[in-house]
């Protein structure tokens, strides 16, 4: 089986939520999944430098992925610095809690442009929210076809159906499944196939074990499962 592969996980200590890099690894050995993506929780003044921390610690089992605000002036300069200078293997954004539309030229395609140049792919925040709506990222990835997007919980759960439709419109759209239910995760797989669903947690804010084992019904073939839950996400990121 190829390597299993958590796609969304936060790291850092903000009210409310706290995760360690130690505190994931002992998660993913507990669920036996092989490495996991982190990036920082995003809400407040944030920074990378305990995704850096913990990547350095756990190098084989951590993927490190930088966040930014793009309303920060300096936010594609830390996106280079973090995928250049840092090892770091991909962008996380997140238009709901930091306020902007992800199709907005001004603000988003400055990063977009980073990740053509320097080959990474990047996660959105998609659950249903005008900020982050499907049509957004359909307006993203047809700007930016050699870009590998991602929505996260993949437009729950208002937008499912649309999701669904627009990541087999564009090639280089792909869902990925935390915090959706078996059943819109089954639907996606039999409508656009298991090469454009990808599994991902949320951790911390979910029962990490459940959330691994519910994806063992997201497909009755062996192939597609693996492709889900590891495949898929090690082909973007080139493994």
């Amino acid at each position: 089986m190829s390597l299993v592969i958590d796609a969304h996980n936060h790291l850092g200590d903000r009210p409310g939520a706290r995760q360690t890099g130690a505190e994931l690894v002992a998660k993913i050995d507990a669920a036996g999944v092989d490495k996991a993506v982190v990036f920082p929780f995003v809400e407040g003044n944030f920074t990378n430098d305990f995704v850096r921390d913990a990547y350095q610690q756990f190098p084989d089992r951590l993927i490190p992925y930088c966040a930014v605000n793009p309303w920060e002036r300096d936010a594609a300069a830390i996106v280079r610095t973090c995928i250049a200078d840092w090892g770091f293997k991909g962008l996380k954004l997140h238009p709901t809690i930091n306020g902007y539309h992800l199709a907005d030229p001004e603000l988003v395609d400055p990063l977009f442009r980073i990740a053509e140049e320097l080959d990474f792919p990047i996660i959105v925040h998609g659950a249903s929210d005008l900020y982050n709506s499907p049509p957004e990222f359909a307006l993203m990835a047809k700007r930016f076809p050699r870009v590998r997007l991602m929505m996260a919980h993949m437009g729950f759960f208002w937008s499912v159906d649309q999701a669904i439709d627009f990541a087999g419109e564009f090639e280089n759209l792909y869902l990925e499944t935390s915090r959706a239910p078996i059943f819109e995760i089954q639907t996606a797989v039999k409508r656009i196939g298991a090469h454009k669903v990808i599994w991902g947690t949320d951790s911390p804010f979910v029962d990490y074990e459940f959330e691994f084992q519910k994806m063992e019904r997201a497909t009755p073939d062996r192939s597609g499962y693996e492709a889900i839950v590891g495949g898929n996400i090690a082909r973007l990121l080139k493994l």
